[in-house]
């Protein structure tokens, strides 16, 4: 089951690359709904505001689709950002769960840009959605969430995980 989160929601092709800001086919949406963890500015950074990061996706997608991050606060050493594609009510029927999937961590020290990555769905279900946020980690969080992956996804997030990014939410809408 899980394999097919992997398949399905994120094996990105990672075409970091430098683009362009928000051109207009995407649409943005900001705030973590109340299952994700509460957004908060950067603590260890008090020159930098929410979001620390600005992402952006289509509402809808076909089998492939891109993200676009907007670097705007590097994370502070001992800290990394990761992308995290939350699926809600995953699994048969009667037995479904939320899963996180972590992707593409951005280190401290990287540079305030725009990083731009396709990712491929091609095996999710049409009208699947997906939740797109990241999420700043310290070292013993990074830890613990690499430690509890089953595969390439998680069933529980670290305690104090907190959001830096708005939400966005894509869904598989035709094959």
């Amino acid at each position: 089951m899980i394999a097919a989160v992997i398949a399905a929601v994120i094996p990105a092709v990672v075409t970091f690359a430098l683009a362009a800001d928000d051109d207009g086919k995407k649409r943005t949406r900001t705030g973590p709904s109340t299952s994700r963890p509460s957004a908060s500015s950067p603590s260890a950074s008090p020159s930098c505001s929410f979001p620390a990061v600005q992402l952006s996706a289509p509402d809808k997608a076909g089998s492939t689709f891109q993200t676009t991050a907007k670097l705007n606060c590097p994370p502070p050493k001992g800290v990394k950002y990761y992308l995290v594609a939350q699926l809600d009510n995953f699994g048969d029927q009667g037995t479904e769960h939320t899963v996180y999937c972590p992707r593409d961590p951005i280190a401290s020290g990287q540079e305030k840009r725009v990083y731009t990555t396709t990712r491929d769905i091609h095996e999710s279900k049409l009208h699947s959605k997906r939740a797109l946020y990241y999420l700043k980690v310290t070292t013993d969080q990074e830890q613990e969430l690499l430690a509890n992956l089953q595969e390439d996804c998680a069933f529980e997030l670290p305690a104090g995980v907190e959001t830096v990014s708005n939400s966005v939410t894509v869904e598989r809408a035709w094959k």
